[in-house]
């Protein structure tokens, strides 16, 4: 009796390390490179579209919307190769922080006042960090480094 009670806790621990070990598999994914550097550039596009608003060129914002969309197209590139389901979640999300930035540009058409934009803009950060809570921590970018060329380190 002793020797079953001993088998199953083994097997017991074995089926708790398979299972801690499943999310880790889970996360690693086929294209790291690519998927950080369009999570970057996600970030580094709404960077701008703060410092365009902030600065009051409204102008520029449907600008700043179409280098998203296409920051957008490219995470949808490096994440092609994934499971569905991962694509699935991914894309909800994206479409989410999509639209939110297609709404800033919109307003941005009539705008005088950067605050309402501000407002939207903040909203639209909160659905792109959506997205980033889909993928592992070192995959996610600090919103707060500046991009590469503006100021930001140094490669020697």
């Amino acid at each position: 009796m002793k020797r079953l009670s001993t088998t199953f806790a083994v097997l017991a621990s074995i089926g708790a390390i398979l299972t801690l070990a499943a999310p880790a598999r889970a996360q690693q994914l086929k294209a790291p490179d690519d998927i950080k550097m369009t999570l970057r550039l996600l970030v580094q596009v709404s960077n701008d579209f703060k410092r365009q608003i902030t600065a009051k060129n409204f102008a520029r914002v449907p600008h700043e919307f179409m280098e998203y969309t296409e920051a957008a197209d490219a995470l949808r590139g490096a994440i092609k190769n994934e499971p569905a389901d991962f694509k699935t979640k991914v894309e909800t999300r994206l479409k989410a922080a999509v639209a939110d930035y297609q709404k800033i540009s919109d307003m941005s058409a009539k705008a005088t006042d950067p605050a309402p934009l501000m407002a939207e803009h903040a909203k639209a950060v909160t659905a792109m960090n959506s997205i980033f809570d889909l993928f592992p921590a070192d995959y996610r970018p600090d919103p707060n480094l500046p991009p590469p060329g503006r100021g930001g380190a140094k490669k020697n």
